[in-house]
């Protein structure tokens, strides 16, 4: 297949737009406009731009009538909520670029979204705010590795945090990790397949390998979807804990950022950002580190950021001002965590909304070259 160079790549920019109103509409409008100059200007013949869009289980594809320099169309009576995007580009039948995204429908606002094709670092920045779905969880799995199980464990500082907050909930919260192991692994692994289908859980929420949303994002895709249907088929809902840039490599953070709110949005799932709050700590201005000292596992108040993530992402709980603290962590710095932690998911909260079949996952993305991971990574 025929491969952009990266300066050649072909910016794409979507509009999404519903009704104006004071109330929201049951339904919305996604107008799409992809500027095919760039393109032109480099001898690429495009003969076809296909858009597809998905959220649970809906997916639509409209090719966009080809006018000048402009690829146009518009899907109509859409749902209101976070849509998956994918985009390939042809030159009659050869697929010479491929993009993909998340964008959004909302009542009266109109969101321009940059997708950059071959899901180069840096193409998306998205924000929603709607209600969550999640605030009757009572019974919640966390699934993941040591980001997951350091420190005593996002689980133990969860339901510290629940508890001190709502202690008449009785609310469990249990992990199911593994040293190294991906999502892959876990899905085949008999003893977490069997926690997820026999622990009565609410939510069940899944963490990758931390380096693999970057390098391998189609086996993120892959192994998340078929654990979605497990988690279903249990009777509860899906959620994913998004992981953060390696200290030493902040280029991570993008790509890991636009493949969690990816999959999320295909899947219809919360996305729990705690790489988004890792980024919006400034770790450089920090007096402590949220890092480990492999920097890239996390430190006590790593791990604290993100326990208070999951508290505001899957309750809507403001941990500004909760009684409890690892004895480790100062009263201010707590309260410093605690309103990032908070600020955070007011500014990156994505909506899922009911269950349904997924259709087939899309063909897997392109993406660019693996970078060398550090030997002692399998325990991350």
């Amino acid at each position: 297949m025929k491969r952009l160079p990266l300066l050649l790549l072909i910016p794409l920019l979507l509009l999404f737009a519903c009704e104006h109103g004071t109330q929201p509409e049951a339904h919305g409008e996604m107008p799409v406009r992809i500027n095919l100059e760039p393109a032109l200007a480099h001898s690429l013949n495009v003969t076809q731009v296909s858009v597809t869009i998905t959220k649970g289980g809906f997916s639509h594809q409209m090719n966009l009538p080809i006018v000048g320099s402009m690829a146009e169309g518009t899907f109509t009576d859409l749902e209101m909520g976070t849509y998956a995007i994918d985009v390939a580009v042809y030159n009659d039948t050869l697929l010479i670029a491929t993009g993909s995204g998340t964008g959004i429908v909302k009542p009266g606002e109109t969101t321009t979204v940059h997708i950059t094709l071959h899901f180069v670092p840096g193409g998306l920045e998205v924000t929603i705010n709607w209600g969550l779905p999640y605030e009757e969880s009572r019974r919640v799995l966390l699934v993941g590795n040591s980001h997951t199980y350091f420190n005593g464990g996002v689980d133990a500082h969860l339901q510290a945090l629940v508890n001190a907050a709502h202690p008449e909930w009785r609310v469990v919260v249990d992990a199911r990790t593994g040293g190294g192991y991906t999502l892959e692994n876990h899905c085949n692994d008999p003893n977490t397949l069997t926690a997820i289908a026999t622990g009565d859980w609410d939510l069940v929420v899944l963490q990758e390998q931390s380096s693999r949303p970057q390098t391998d994002p189609s086996l993120f895709y892959q192994y998340a979807a078929q654990l979605n249907t497990a988690i279903n088929q249990a009777g509860a809902l899906t959620g994913f804990y998004m992981t953060w840039a390696w200290r030493n490599n902040p280029e991570m953070y993008e790509p890991i950022r636009d493949a969690y709110y990816y999959i999320g949005a295909y899947l219809d799932a919360l996305v729990l950002p705690a790489g988004v709050a890792f980024h919006n700590a400034h770790q450089d201005t920090l007096s402590f580190s949220l890092y480990a000292s492999d920097n890239y596992h996390p430190s006590i108040y790593g791990t604290y950021l993100v326990a208070c993530t999951m508290l505001a992402g899957i309750w809507n709980i403001n941990p500004v001002g909760n009684s409890y603290r690892p004895p480790e962590i100062s009263p201010a710095h707590a309260l410093l965590l605690q309103t990032i932690a908070w600020d955070t998911v007011q500014g990156e909260t994505h909506k899922a909304g009911q269950r349904c079949p997924l259709p087939p996952l899309p063909k897997p993305l392109e993406v660019l070259p693996s970078q060398i991971i550090p030997r002692d990574e399998v325990a991350a």
